[in-house]
């Protein structure tokens, strides 16, 4: 045999050689996918928000297929069993969905993608006839649903969600959607003790005639998450949407609204074995059928808080989610599980706090900031209420434009006379509101004068301060009735 006879069947036994090679490697990265998918699926079995009915993995060597039916937990359809809303008592949602499986090296070779990756995963989502062929009338030929899950040889992976845009209309009822489609990824580490999440929806316009519309614009989600102490996922979040729009030009009332720049941002930190929590909510305006509110701000906090405790509680509270159904019964365990392992928590002196709440309206801006803390607790304390209240510490201060209390109160006293008198008459409007106004005045008049409110100009305020057992509001002491001794007389009632 000569050399040139001799290098196709070189060339043929390596081509077999790496093909034998491709198919094993593609049959143990087949196994190991398994594997992982089990892990993941077992996650989604543990949530206390459903059932697995069923699940059938069938491994094959290029590719596998896995078919899955999860339906909604029973407890938590209890609740409408009880209040007799039998209709949603009776709802069993359920959801079928099949994944395929390609298996490594690489999978997305057919698609010219040369990615090392253990499998990828394609799920297809089992809807029922009626709703496929409404998503038909929308989506037209697209996928209205398209997940993948791309899984690298350490399990880390990214899971990404597409909902493509389209245009829907119905000409007759006038009505017109009009989508701009839906892109998120989520990337994990292969326990899942990191996670970041990247979602965004350009927008959404819905018109129904001449009825109203509704325009929603770049709506965001952002964040990032890694286990830190006890277990606990540590990190931040962020969710922001550009604007917001809706109009209802027919009907009883007429509303024209338009929210714009609201932001949603969450940061969980550890120090040691203690979690600091906070949320920031920021609004830039509301417009509300001429009037605009805002700026708007609301940050809170909630720090000290026994990580080890919060992570043993939040096991437990899922546990009971999962294994009792009647609500009553949920809240009587969850409560003798808090008496039994949640001490710790108030043993380790945390605080809330309303760093800053900051409202405009149009008769002016509300400001409010509060805080509490306990100091000092002891387990008995839980058995004398009044020992606890001592080692409570609070503060607030705030401070609200007369103007807006007087809209506040113009606006009870309007309701109240909204039905007509026995003989048919209404009562004069403008005399009403005189009569409100005088007797707000008169209240705010004498709430002064025992320092219980402090009149600066048009702007009421108020600081209140409990320590020690004891109340004051800006700087008065005032007695709470157990505080008074028997026989004085009854301090004025603060109001």
């Amino acid at each position: 045999m000569t050399s040139k006879q001799k290098i196709p069947l070189i060339a043929g036994a390596v081509i077999g050689a790496l093909a034998i090679a491709y198919t094993g490697a593609s049959w143990w990265a087949g196994k190991q996918a398994e594997v992982t998918l089990g892990k993941q699926h077992q996650l989604l079995a543990d949530l206390p928000y459903f059932a697995v009915k069923s699940r059938d993995y069938q491994r094959g060597v290029f590719s596998s297929t896995e078919r899955t039916t999860i339906a909604l937990a029973p407890n938590l359809l209890k609740p409408y069993q009880m209040l007799k809303l039998e209709e949603l008592g009776k709802v069993k949602l359920e959801l079928s969905y099949t994944q395929t499986i390609k298996h490594g090296p690489f999978p997305l070779l057919a698609q010219g993608n040369l990615s090392p990756l253990k499998a990828v995963v394609t799920t297809d989502i089992e809807f029922t006839p009626e709703t496929q062929a409404l998503l038909k009338k929308m989506f037209g030929d697209q996928k209205p649903l398209q997940l993948e899950n791309r899984i690298q040889f350490n399990d880390d992976g990214v899971f990404t969600v597409k909902v493509p845009g389209f245009t829907y209309e119905e000409t007759l009822a006038k009505v017109k959607t009009v989508w701009q489609g839906l892109d998120a990824s989520i990337a994990y580490s292969g326990d899942f003790n990191k996670v970041d999440i990247l979602a965004a929806a350009p927008g959404l316009h819905f018109e129904a005639g001449p009825k109203g519309t509704l325009d929603i614009k770049d709506l965001r989600f952002e964040s990032h998450n890694a286990r830190g102490a006890a277990g606990i996922m540590l990190g931040d979040g962020k969710l922001t949407l550009a604007s917001a729009a809706f109009k209802q030009t027919e009907g009883e009332r007429v509303i024209d609204a338009k929210l714009d720049n609201l932001s949603y941002l969450v940061k969980t930190g550890a120090e040691g074995d203690f979690i600091n929590s906070s949320g920031d909510i920021g609004l830039q305006s509301l417009v509300l059928n001429g009037k605009t509110y805002g700026p708007a701000k609301l940050s809170v906090a909630a720090n000290h808080l026994h990580g080890p405790t919060l992570a043993k509680l939040s096991q437990a509270v899922t546990k009971i989610q999962r294994e009792v159904a009647d609500p009553s019964e949920q809240a009587s365990k969850m409560f003798a599980v808090f008496r039994k392992e949640g001490l710790p928590l108030l043993r380790n002196d945390p605080s809330l706090s309303i760093k800053q709440l900051s409202i405009k309206l149009p008769e002016g801006e509300v400001a409010l900031k509060a805080d509490l803390g306990l100091k000092g607790f002891e387990d008995k304390d839980l058995d004398n209420p009044l020992k606890l209240l001592e080692k409570l510490q609070a503060n607030a201060d705030l401070r609200v434009p007369k103007q807006v209390i007087e809209t506040y109160v113009l606006w009870q006293a309007r309701g109240m006379i909204a039905v007509d008198t026995e003989e048919g008459e209404r009562p004069d409007a403008e005399e009403l509101d005189n009569l409100a106004r005088n007797l707000m005045e008169s209240q705010i008049r004498k709430l002064t004068e025992q320092n219980l409110i402090r009149a600066d100009g048009d702007i009421l305020s108020s600081t209140a301060q409990w320590k020690g057992g004891h109340l004051t509001v800006n700087g008065k002491d005032i007695p709470l009735p157990w505080q008074v001794p028997l026989g004085a007389p009854p301090a004025a009632p603060a109001k």
